[in-house]
């Protein structure tokens, strides 16, 4: 573990005990971290909405306005689940380029 270690008039005087360090390191796995886990819920959501999508359609008793509802809403997920798929596949393509690999 690093020490924080301050010199002043050439006597060292160390940190408390206790305070992480770890810096800019730290800050990226923090953000790696975060990043995977909004891609874990977005997907999540999606999944959610296109079951409920398939609910409402199979619910709407012929009725036109409610199937249209359950149909949007499947499209909707749909189009929301390619979106953070192919964000995910650009992150980590720019990541893979750039030498970056905290989000894999």
């Amino acid at each position: 573990m690093k020490e924080i270690v301050l010199n002043i008039a050439g006597q060292e005087i160390t940190g408390p005990q206790g305070i992480p360090t770890g810096g800019a390191g730290t800050l990226e796995k923090i953000i790696g971290v975060g990043v995977n886990i909004l891609y874990i819920v977005a997907i999540i959501l999606a999944l959610g909405f296109l079951i409920y999508g398939g609910f409402q359609w199979m619910t709407s008793e012929g009725d036109k306005q409610k199937l249209q509802a359950a149909r949007k809403k499947l499209f909707y997920a749909v189009a929301g689940l390619v979106v953070v798929l192919l964000a995910y596949l650009i992150v980590n393509i720019i990541g893979g380029l750039f030498g970056i690999n905290n989000f894999i």
